[in-house]
């Protein structure tokens, strides 16, 4: 693919991110779609941004491209939302955890950083909590 360089703002950083997830499984659903308009807050210049470099670059390409574009905490949060897209069907895809994987390594984030996101965003989830 290559296409080139982009240009990429964080919250251009985020979207690009949240749309290689959202596609991870093979399928975009609705749902994912209005994460996404939540997570762009109406900035269309960072939808466009985000949409570019998903269009032109492979998904091993954007990675790098994504954590060069965001300071710790930023990632931090973005792996946040990476897991919590990943998790809102109730399990993790094996293409879904590689993708969180990759996305993990490139950050520089630990295990211990990851796994205590995962153990939230799962008691998050979990609305069988609810029932009687």
């Amino acid at each position: 693919m290559g296409g080139g360089k982009i240009e990429l703002t964080p919250k251009s950083a985020l979207a690009l991110a949240a749309m290689t997830m959202m596609s991870a499984d093979g399928v975009v659903d609705d749902s994912e779609l209005m994460d996404l308009q939540k997570i762009v807050r109406g900035d269309r210049k960072a939808f466009d941004q985000a949409m570019k470099g998903y269009k032109t670059k492979k998904v091993e390409e954007v990675i790098p491209i994504v954590a060069e574009n965001l300071n710790q905490q930023q990632r931090l949060a973005t792996i946040a939302i990476l897991l919590d897209l990943a998790m809102g069907d109730g399990h993790l895809a094996d293409d879904e955890r590689q993708l969180l994987q990759a996305y993990s390594e490139a950050f520089e984030l630990s295990e211990a950083d990851v796994t205590e996101i995962i153990d939230v965003i799962a008691i998050k989830n979990n609305f069988s909590i609810f029932e009687s």
